[in-house]
């Protein structure tokens, strides 16, 4: 057996194949997947990993916790809930197709200027609209989702709605 710290270099990949004598790493079994981040082993599928793609995520996670975007990942995950490792994989590579979210007000204030709302018209409007509402409405109109992690946007298409099912009372 051997251990592989990933991210590895091509050449550190060269070296376990070596150690374990194989030509290919198809001919080799995972036994262990550990993360920097213990919550990351609960929202990441286990199934069908290869050792280039799980190289591959390390090296996206790497860039994601450099960024500071680790929050946005582990939302996106828990509403997009990935049934495979190549699932988060692609998650992790498409993570600038998400947006964690801050507060109501700021969501309003945001949406108003990408409509075309000059800074003047904000100002003015200010002590007459009830920011945080327009936003809560905006956010739900938009698909924003709540997460344990934050509120996630995500910009290419709304989450769609979560299903509601019937009520005991």
């Amino acid at each position: 057996s051997a251990s592989l710290g990933l991210p590895a270099s091509e050449a550190e990949m060269r070296r376990v194949k070596e150690a374990l004598e194989i030509d290919d790493f198809s001919d080799a079994v995972i036994a262990g997947i550990e993360y920097t981040e213990s919550y990351l082993t609960q929202l990441i599928p286990r199934d069908c990993i290869t050792v280039e793609d799980a190289n591959e995520l390390a090296f996206c996670l790497e860039g994601i916790k450099k960024d500071g975007e680790m929050k946005k990942y582990c939302a996106a995950l828990e509403v997009e809930e990935p049934s495979t490792f190549l699932e988060a994989l692609d998650l992790a590579i498409d993570i600038d197709d998400y947006e964690l979210i801050d507060n109501e007000q700021d969501y309003a204030w945001n949406a108003l200027r990408r409509m075309g709302a000059s800074e003047e018209v904000t100002d003015a409007i200010q002590g007459y609209t009830d920011f945080e509402e327009m936003g809560r409405d905006m956010m739900e109109e938009d698909g924003v989702r709540q997460t344990g992690f934050g509120q996630i946007l995500r910009l290419s298409k709304p989450f769609p709605k979560p299903e509601i099912g019937p009520a005991m009372c």
